[in-house]
């Protein structure tokens, strides 16, 4: 619900933007001091994100998937919030395929996880196509760069 709430109060502020405004521009500051963090590192930072959400739920590692899925979301709504003009329907988009994948990781169902994982990259594609930045397209990742992390699953002992 707070999601919900908080994608409308961002839908009506972008709604308010000029259409003379260009696209993902920062709308203020911090202070006057420094500014808030590029929409590119915010993006490579939700693409990190799904990468090992992907490793994720390949290494069966529920819990962690769950955790990534989360913090997706989490920097999606930062896009969408630090900046205006973004298409804030489309970054809500992601919140129905982000939701399957967390009941996926519940019920430990990688099948479901797979097609919920499909249809958020599909989301991430259409989000890119219609701020004109169709040449960034997301896939499902057939590598993983974190060769520092282990994916598997902790195996509790008692």
């Amino acid at each position: 619900m707070k999601y919900l709430t908080f994608a409308m109060v961002l839908f009506a502020s972008a709604a308010a933007a000029q259409d003379s405004t260009p696209f993902a521009q920062q709308p203020y500051k911090t202070g006057g001091e420094v500014p808030l963090i590029g929409l590119s590192e915010v993006m490579a930072i939700s693409q990190m994100r799904h990468i090992k959400l992907w490793q994720a739920a390949k290494a069966e590692n529920w819990p962690l998937a769950s955790y990534e899925a989360d913090k997706l979301r989490d920097s999606l709504y930062r896009a969408a919030n630090f900046y205006v003009n973004i298409p804030v329907p489309l970054v809500k988009s992601a919140d129905e395929p982000l939701s399957a994948i967390q009941d996926a990781a519940k019920r430990r169902d990688l099948r479901a996880f797979e097609k919920a994982f499909g249809d958020l990259t599909t989301s991430c594609n259409a989000c890119h196509q219609a701020a004109g930045l169709e040449f960034i397209r997301m896939r499902t990742p057939s590598a993983s760069p974190f060769s520092d992390q282990d994916f598997a699953p902790v195996k509790k002992t008692r």
